[in-house]
């Protein structure tokens, strides 16, 4: 499935992204005030070539972020959420998110994470400076630490069980 997400910078909203002291509203209806940023996410259950070609964000449920990013070059955010981690490409950095509060990332989770990381990418935001993410839905908030590096790999990480 492929839907509109737009973002706004600092406005109250039912879930929330927190980067690096920013907070970004995630939305998936139309609003009076315009957004910071517009992109078009493709999820785990997209098959159609024609949306995952255009998608600004790819959501998968397997396999490895940077090798989506390569097969879709007008993509610019990839997460992969799988048994074992949940696996981040974006900005030239390859990360891992791990849950700072117990807990596992879903792919609810991994789909807000990726849509406000694109916004606060093309906003000015700095891929360095991404350490944590935090997720406001409603009174529920879930963090992610962000540990650059090459992503752990689902088949290595199967290997070494």
């Amino acid at each position: 499935m492929a839907e509109l997400v737009r973002v706004w910078d600092d406005r109250p909203g039912p879930e929330r992204v927190l980067i690096a002291g920013r907070t970004l509203t995630l939305r998936r209806s139309p609003t009076d005030a315009p957004p910071c940023d517009e992109h078009l996410v493709a999820g785990p259950g997209e098959t159609s070539r024609a949306w995952l070609a255009c998608a600004d964000v790819i959501v998968a449920g397997a396999g490895e972020p940077a090798q989506l990013l390569a097969a879709h070059p007008g993509c610019l955010v990839a997460v992969a959420v799988t048994r074992w981690a949940c696996l981040l490409a974006a900005g030239g950095v390859q990360a891992r998110l791990d849950p700072a509060l117990g807990g596992t990332c879903t792919l609810d989770d991994a789909t807000a994470y990726a849509s406000a990381l694109h916004a606060w990418l093309v906003t000015g935001g700095q891929p360095a400076a991404l350490t944590r993410l935090t997720l406001i839905r409603t009174n529920t908030v879930t963090a992610v630490r962000v540990r650059h590096g090459p992503a752990v790999r689902s088949a290595d990480r199967r290997a070494a069980r």
